[in-house]
């Protein structure tokens, strides 16, 4: 089957055709929708994006546990479309560096394998004292207000400085740090107009610099963080390039490290919130709060999707596909598949079923999943018990964002609160 029969194995076409990942109500709750395709259409092609739609869980999870058969070597793709200056400012080469992401065995496995030094299982428990003192400093900061945008006084400071502490930036650089990351992220994947892309790619330069400097000074004096750890050689003497290092620090890390956990404190607040039964039984029975995250993550997660490229010809839900498609792997759908999730739009902190799939299966599993759900524990911890009777503003536009494939996120949460 060549690459232009794709469309005919599609038992639904029409429907793969309705898809707008980017707005309209697929964007607001695309949960309707997916049911949709797991009945009817569960492999089908979408024109708009030019990718395959697989939406069940086994499907999905097949995928992810056959890294030999399908590529994420594009899994985060690049839509940079530079102007000579902006090029010219970054200078030759790719504006940031492959991470483990959308990278495929050897140089994935050696890359993860070097990252994992700072994200051991002790090294991320004794976080906890320090990420429990940023949130109460947010809180405190707040408290007396009675109304905010929880989005932007909590959600998205308290992984920024979470990650600035792990990597040994000091948190006075947090806005210059966020600035260069929107930078980065900016000339790597949204359209950005001409006239912009000097300044951001000097943004850029900046950035690099900065990695750089940090680099270099841990180099002569290692410090208790994690740009120490990367720095470290290997036993045998393997070590990171200052490419690879400036990559993960400032891309990885900084950059990428706070945004999928900013996103995902938010939506789970808002999902707690909207019920607040489910609120109110975590103010009852705090032991739940863990149990609270993992719900929270299946109904809503901040990963919608993944992509992969077939490297040979596959069969996926019983649809043969040509070498070379490309598939969006529906996360948000998986976890709402009745198959493994009996009423899965129940919020429901008893649920037993598979582990869902918000931080992905197999050798591409997220490394950074512990410290998101210490985080998130954290997070519900010191709201419930500073501002127990947090509630939502009615009424309000979220203002719900899927620039990215796979990032889902809201741009404001307005809550308020009795102040006595």
């Amino acid at each position: 089957m060549s690459k232009t029969d794709t469309r005919s194995a599609d038992p639904c076409p029409h429907l793969g055709r309705e898809y707008n990942h980017f707005a309209g109500p697929h964007l607001q709750n695309p949960a309707p929708f997916f049911e949709r395709l797991r009945k009817e259409a569960p492999v089908t092609f979408n024109p708009m994006l030019g990718m395959w739609l697989i939406s069940r869980y086994d499907d999905i999870a097949a995928v992810l546990n056959n890294a030999s058969a399908y590529s994420s070597a594009s899994a985060v793709a690049s839509t940079e479309k530079l102007t000579p200056e902006a090029q010219a400012i970054l200078g030759p080469g790719p504006i940031i560096h492959d991470s483990p992401l959308n990278m495929d065995p050897p140089a994935h496995t050696r890359l993860k394998r070097l990252l994992q030094r700072g994200f051991t299982p002790a090294k991320i428990a004794r976080l906890e004292p320090r990420i429990r003192q940023f949130a109460n400093a947010l809180i405190d900061s707040f408290i007396h207000e009675g109304r905010v945008n929880l989005v932007e006084r909590f959600a998205s400071p308290l992984p920024v400085q979470v990650i600035l502490s792990m990597v040994g930036v000091p948190q006075e650089d947090m806005e210059r740090v966020k600035n260069w990351s929107t930078a980065l992220f900016g000339l790597v994947f949204a359209q950005i107009p001409p006239e912009l892309q000097p300044t951001l790619a000097r943004g850029v330069v900046e950035y690099r610099h900065y990695c750089t400097q940090l680099i270099e000074q841990r180099r002569r004096q290692p410090q208790e963080d994690l740009t120490s750890d990367l720095i470290a050689a290997e036993p045998d003497g393997e070590a990171l390039t200052m490419d690879e290092l400036i990559s993960l620090i400032g891309g990885s890390l900084l950059a990428a490290g706070h945004e999928t956990t900013t996103a995902q404190i938010a939506l789970s607040v808002k999902n707690l919130l909207e019920q607040p039964e489910r609120w109110q039984r975590l103010r009852e029975d705090r032991s739940l709060i863990p149990k609270a995250v993992e719900e929270c993550m299946r109904l809503e997660g901040v990963a919608p999707g993944m992509t992969r490229t077939a490297l040979q010809d596959v069969v996926v839900g019983g649809v043969s596909l040509p070498k070379g498609s490309r598939l969006l792997l529906l996360y948000g759908s998986a976890n709402h598949d009745e198959a493994h999730y009996p009423d899965p739009e129940r919020f429901d902190l008893e649920r037993e079923g598979p582990q869902h799939l918000t931080f992905g299966r197999g050798i591409h599993f997220c490394l950074g999943a512990q410290l998101a759900r210490l985080e998130l524990r954290v997070a519900l911890e010191q709201l419930l018990e500073r501002i127990p009777e947090l509630r939502l503003v009615p009424g309000q536009d979220s203002g719900y964002q899927q620039d990215l494939l796979i990032l889902r996120a809201i741009r404001q949460l307005q809550v308020e609160w009795p102040v006595r």
